[in-house]
């Protein structure tokens, strides 16, 4: 018998001979050692009960300020402390993505909120929550603070407008400018160190503080946009000094510094943009992404949600490594977080689907009490003669189970196909009362003919830690 092959788990796979010759995990973090070798799959956090809002769906991002969260769920402004205690601090109404970001100016501090219909609201301690009057003050659903100044996309247009200094209630009728290199509506913007990133539809400027105007003390970089835009408002997220976007051309951008680099890779394209197959028809709708950072400890990644696809996509920094998140029953929803933040040293999430703010907790195995499926199909082997698969072995870590009566099961299927059918192989048992690793040994496959593509499918839906390390496989290749 030939000797037994390591199959990587977790990544990509750069052989894309096929259209489905890729692997993915869902609800589950592949993580690399230095070599860039696949090491270990493990469980994404689940979600734990933090604070219930009166108000709901969350539609904004999850902001830190002066101590406290801030969020949008619902028509309402909400503020949460570190006990998970709330405050509702008003009604701000409109619909969609809102946007939160603060001036923070020591001892007047104000925070903005973009109610995601152009409406824009302050909320300071003294004041309260104010909406913005100004005749200058346009719709808007972007904007940041650059140098103590507020700056506003004008919705529909190439400009750009802002405040007074230290003012987001007050906006002078000349503080305003427009994108200078390329004709296209300005659709987000976001502030880094001293410069200004427009983006617009087609395009991304760079702009630099600048004395040479009062009026408007920012200036265009000349030959320093970038020709890609954004097409999806909600999709730009920021964390420390790189921000991303979901792109005009269905790709995944970032910029970091001054250089912009495609994230995204092939599978993801395809299964967003399509190929014209019926595996692969594309998204119809792909203008309300919606995306964010779950900056931690270990891991910086950014998600993109596509609501009415029902689609997660995560990208860790950390890795270059890309996973899915899921939540349902079924897994066959898009995640319900939609936006992150690191708060009194623990990680939380916004509930894009209910009015609660959940911890991502490594120890839960659950969605506010729901089962969370983890699934991960391996990378696709194929050969170009008649083969034979006798044996499958997975090394594989899980957690110690309380319940002595508990016996946590895997589901296993796999296709020789490369993914049109799927046959059930069987459940495997994860490791009883006192239980920790486990060798899952799996036979029995038979032939597979040459060029079509054998995957496998785990499937775990019971509330027990797991962490896969490796795969090994023995191959007979048939006489001829």
């Amino acid at each position: 018998m030939a000797d037994p092959v390591p199959v990587p788990l977790g990544g990509s796979d750069a052989d894309y001979g096929v259209s489905r010759s890729r692997q993915s995990v869902i609800n589950m973090i592949p993580e690399a050692d230095k070599s860039g070798s696949y090491r270990t799959v493990k469980d994404c956090p689940g979600l734990t009960d933090f604070a219930d809002l009166d108000d709901s769906p969350g539609r904004s991002d999850l902001f830190v300020n002066s101590g406290f969260m801030y969020c949008v769920a619902g028509a309402s402004l909400f503020r949460v402390d570190k006990f998970g205690t709330v405050t509702n601090l008003g009604t701000v109404g409109g619909s969609g993505r809102a946007k939160i970001f603060s001036n923070s100016v020591p001892g007047d501090n104000q925070i903005m909120i973009l109610n995601g219909a152009g409406t824009g609201f302050v909320y300071t301690n003294g004041a309260g929550l104010v909406q913005v009057t100004d005749g200058d003050f346009f719709a808007s659903v972007s904007g940041d603070v650059l140098n103590e100044i507020g700056w506003f996309v004008r919705r529909g247009t190439n400009e750009i407008f802002g405040s007074d200094v230290s003012d987001l209630t007050s906006y002078p009728p000349a503080r305003f400018t427009s994108a200078e290199e390329h004709p296209d509506d300005t659709v987000a913007l976001v502030a880094k160190k001293s410069a200004l990133w427009i983006l617009g539809g087609e395009s991304v400027e760079y702009w630099q503080t600048s004395t040479a105007s009062v009026d408007v003390p920012i200036r265009a970089v000349r030959g320093a946009s970038k020709e890609r835009g954004i097409a999806a408002v909600d999709s730009l997220a920021e964390a420390g000094e790189m921000f991303a976007w979901f792109a005009d051309d269905n790709t995944v951008r970032m910029i970091e510094g001054q250089q912009m680099v495609k994230i995204s890779d092939l599978d993801f394209e395809l299964k967003v943009r399509g190929d014209g197959t019926p595996e692969f028809p594309g998204f119809s709708v792909t203008d309300d992404a919606i995306g964010f950072f779950v900056d931690g400890p270990a891991h910086k990644i950014y998600y993109l949600t596509f609501p009415t696809q029902k689609f997660t996509w995560g990208y860790d920094f950390t890795t270059g490594l890309e996973h899915g998140r899921a939540s349902g029953d079924q897994g066959q929803e898009f995640w319900r977080v939609v936006a992150a933040s690191l708060f009194n040293n623990k990680l939380y999430g916004l509930d894009g689907t209910a009015g609660k703010i959940y911890e991502l907790d490594q120890g839960a195995k659950t969605e506010s009490g729901e089962i969370m499926r983890r699934v991960l199909v391996t990378p696709s082997m194929r050969n170009p003669y008649n083969w034979t698969l006798p044996a499958i072995e997975l090394e594989m870590e899980v957690g110690q189970v309380t319940d002595p009566a508990a016996d946590p099961k895997m589901r296993v299927e796999y296709t020789k196909d490369g993914g049109y059918t799927w046959t059930t192989w069987g459940d495997v048992s994860l490791g009883k009362f006192g239980g920790q690793d486990a060798r899952v040994v799996m036979r029995h496959f038979g032939k597979i003919i040459r060029h079509k593509d054998f995957m496998l499918r785990f499937t775990i839906t019971d509330d027990v830690r797991v962490q896969m390390y490796q795969l090994w496989a023995t191959i007979e290749q048939d006489e001829v």
